[in-house]
């Protein structure tokens, strides 16, 4: 079993095909997602049109500037030419401080107070989400502002104190399921053409007229996608770290142990595929079928919650969805494996439903 299970593996490592799928086809999407900032801090330019020039409005602009959301753009001194350029997508905000502002000073004990002086900001309504955290910067900043005109004293403060917290980002997060979608891609479309290809060629026939067993050769199959897996998982793990600044918190060997437990089940999918097809084409075709609808419906790419009515709940039981929540749980959480019992016991549902069909369907010719 030994010699064949080290032979299996010199085939795999010899097939560039699919070495390419288990490999090369998943670190592109890495390199994709690490090169683009696409889980990047939300930021605005805005243009401040500072008409009063006072002691009052340099301070709103200087506080302003400190915000590191927001940049500022001094190109801009004219109103008009300001919402020009918002109308034309140059600027995300203008920021009017009225010459009105000029004339407030301090409240002291026997001034009547004045009404409020609007500053006036205009933006793109169609971005609602950013406008969001823009408005409440600026609310925070006159707020503070509209204490000191006051003189109001503080009886509250807020004392900082800064906390170590774990940076976990979008990619981060697709990291893991790109690691889940290299596995099952290679494991079920693999094995699945594999097996094809040798009944086709008649050889699993001629398997039948040798002193082999069955049994040793299909776990020679097994435990050689297994180390495939494993070691599919730890380079797209490690590119995805030390070149893309990825993190990983928890518990590796868990990660790999969840990998493992995954794979057979995909291994089962791609033996079930093979049982039903007869050409290698047909079961590339199938295995894709199947693949591909899981890619995007488990949550390798966005949140299975932002799927539309009852789906959110129906792809929980695909078997790539409780892969992928188990190992993000482990990997960036740093949450125990038994922690994550629910999606270990769905993948051992599947695990016994899949092997039970291969068992069942499987044929030799």
């Amino acid at each position: 079993m030994l010699a064949l299970f080290v032979a299996n593996l010199k085939m795999m490592v010899r097939d560039r095909q699919a070495l390419f799928w288990a490999l090369a086809f998943p670190l592109m999407f890495v390199g994709v997602f690490g090169l683009f900032d696409i889980g990047g801090g939300v930021s605005a330019d805005i243009a401040i049109i500072d008409e009063a020039d006072s002691e009052i409005s340099r301070t709103i602009r200087d506080e302003l500037s400190r915000i590191e959301t927001l940049k500022i753009d001094a190109d801009y001194s004219d109103q008009e030419e300001a919402r020009r350029a918002l109308k034309d997508g140059d600027l995300d905000y203008v920021l009017v401080i009225p010459q009105a502002l000029k004339g407030v000073v301090p409240a002291s004990a026997d001034q009547e107070p004045s009404g409020p002086v609007a500053l006036s900001l205009y933006f793109d309504q169609a971005d609602i989400q950013t406008y969001q955290l823009v408005l409440g910067v600026l609310r925070q900043s006159v707020d503070s502002l509209n204490l000191q005109l006051a003189g109001v004293r503080p009886l509250i403060k807020v004392a900082p104190q800064p906390v170590q917290v774990r940076q976990v980002d979008y990619f981060d997060v697709v990291l893991i399921g790109l690691v889940g979608m290299g596995i099952m891609t290679n494991s079920i479309i693999f094995i699945a053409v594999k097996i094809s290809t040798y009944r086709s060629q008649k050889m699993l026939k001629r398997l039948l007229a040798t002193p082999l067993s069955v049994r040793r050769y299909f776990a020679s199959e097994v435990l050689a996608h297994l180390v495939l897996a494993l070691v599919q998982a730890a380079i797209i793990l490690a590119v995805g770290v030390f070149v893309f600044g990825g993190h990983i918190y928890g518990n590796i060997l868990w990660l790999f142990l969840i990998v493992v437990l995954a794979t057979v089940v995909f291994l089962n999918i791609g033996f079930i595929i093979s049982a039903w097809v007869n050409t290698p084409a047909a079961a590339s075709g199938l295995g894709n079928v199947i693949a591909l609808p899981m890619m995007f419906l488990s949550g390798t790419f966005f949140p299975t919650t932002s799927l539309p009515g009852f789906l959110p709940e129906v792809v929980k039981f695909l078997p790539l969805t409780p892969m992928l929540d188990a190992m993000r749980q482990v990997s960036l959480d740093s949450e125990a494996i038994w922690q994550t019992w629910p999606e270990l016991a769905l993948l051992t549902g599947w695990l016994a439903l899949s092997s039970a069909a291969a068992i069942k369907l499987f044929r030799f010719r």
